[in-house]
């Protein structure tokens, strides 16, 4: 009786008229990602072959200037020149290095030699560090602008160092982190889990609701009400955990056939420390290790947000209020989230459970860079995110004796 009433309650969920037009949404989203939005996606590392086309032009006018007036020379600074040690700075001999440097690496992208090109792009952002830190447009809108673009240059030379020092060879979608692995690895650092855990809540929002239509029939299954409120949550469980696979294999299979699967052995830079910025407060775990660490927590994430949908189901006895509330609850950190926000009613951030809703941020520190604290840990957020389904499933327990069946479906 459990098999058979699990497998209809699934197919239920399945061939839902709510289901089915947002499992195609979903696809067409999934898909526009996959061949437009990451493929093409403007970071600060993308190459553009026009701006360096442009810049090449700029430095032979400059060039071209020096040399009209024979001035190739030292170039001394005014302020310093009665004093004795006299620093010249070799002007046209920089312009003359960075054109070379410049043409060097449109050549190597033009011929697709993608390993010059990162070997000369890792050459030139060590001795020009100010390429992030003094770019006024990279995070300008930002309440830690300077703070931020040092994080975003440590990454990246972490980044070139481990390609530069592995023995495959370096592609284009390595390189700009296009590769299956790399593309879900980034999905999960920027809000992919907000994503699919409120896949996760719409799939589970109805799935007490919708029998109220035939509660005759319902009332008088020879199952107990709590079993029946748990296997109800076991096949949105299954239909969510199914989803999201399928959302994962195929996104990682389009972008696999675009651009390579990638390495499991990749590094991805992790924070330890926010006392400074130098490599000392940055380590690395593998890319298995990372995506290991955030996938094992998603079951926990997707068997809570199911057993609160039952609860607020059972109060409530609307799908769309289930789901209003269940997204509220969702994004709620949004609501209060600033970059000073380290404490909230008295309480220190890290001991809230939405605070790790996002979970691809914590293992690699980024929550805590972005919340100026050190608070925010990995298992921490396991404990407490256990704890929080502990209470879920006491709450649950209490109401359904409250809101037995004869109750929920009488009820107007």
């Amino acid at each position: 009786m459990n098999w058979h009433y699990l497998k209809h309650e699934f197919l239920i969920t399945a061939r839902s008229r709510r289901t089915i037009p947002f499992v195609f949404f979903v696809a067409i989203l999934l898909f526009s990602y996959c061949f437009i939005i990451w493929p093409y996606a403007n970071t600060k590392e993308a190459f553009n072959k026009k701006e360096t086309v442009e810049h090449l032009q700029y430095l032979d006018e400059q060039k071209e200037l020096r040399e009209s007036i024979g001035n190739t020379g030292l170039v001394f600074n005014m302020q310093r020149v009665k004093t004795f040690l006299q620093a010249g700075n070799p002007v046209y001999a920089n312009l003359s290095h960075e054109h070379d440097l410049y043409t060097a690496m449109l050549q190597s992208f033009e011929d697709r030699n993608f390993e010059r090109m990162l070997q000369l792009r890792t050459f030139y952002l060590q001795n020009n560090p100010n390429e992030y830190v003094e770019d006024r447009f990279l995070f300008q809108t930002a309440p830690f602008p300077s703070k931020d673009r040092e994080h975003a240059y440590q990454q990246t030379m972490m980044k070139y160092e481990d390609y530069l020092s592995k023995d495959y060879p370096v592609t284009f979608g390595l390189m700009y982190e296009k590769t299956g692995l790399q593309s879900l690895q980034n999905f999960l650092q920027n809000y992919g889990m907000y994503i699919v855990l409120f896949c996760v809540i719409y799939f589970s929002s109805d799935i007490l609701s919708r029998d109220r239509k035939h509660s005759s029939v319902l009332q008088g299954l020879p199952l107990s009400w709590y079993r029946q409120l748990n296997l109800k949550s076991l096949s949105a469980f299954l239909y969510s955990v199914l989803f999201i696979l399928g959302f994962i294999v195929i996104g990682m299979l389009v972008m696999t056939i675009q651009f390579g699967f990638g390495h499991f052995d990749l590094n991805v830079p992790i924070m330890i420390g926010q006392q400074t910025m130098t490599p000392d407060s940055y380590s690395v775990i593998s890319i298995a290790a990372y995506l290991g660490k955030t996938l094992v927590v998603l079951p926990l994430l997707i068997i809570l947000f199911v057993r609160l949908n039952i609860v607020l189901g059972l109060l409530f006895k609307n799908e769309w209020v289930v789901l209003f509330i269940s997204s509220l609850l969702l994004f709620s950190e949004r609501l209060y989230y600033t970059r000073s926000t380290r404490d909230l009613f008295g309480k220190d951030i890290g001991l809230f459970p939405q605070t790790y809703f996002d979970f691809g941020k914590i293992i690699d520190g980024e929550k805590n860079f972005l919340l100026n604290t050190e608070t925010i840990h990995y298992a921490k957020g396991i404990i407490i995110l256990l704890i929080t389904y502990l209470i879920i499933e006491v709450i649950l327990l209490i109401v359904s004796l409250i809101m037995n069946k004869r109750r929920f479906y009488l009820a107007k």
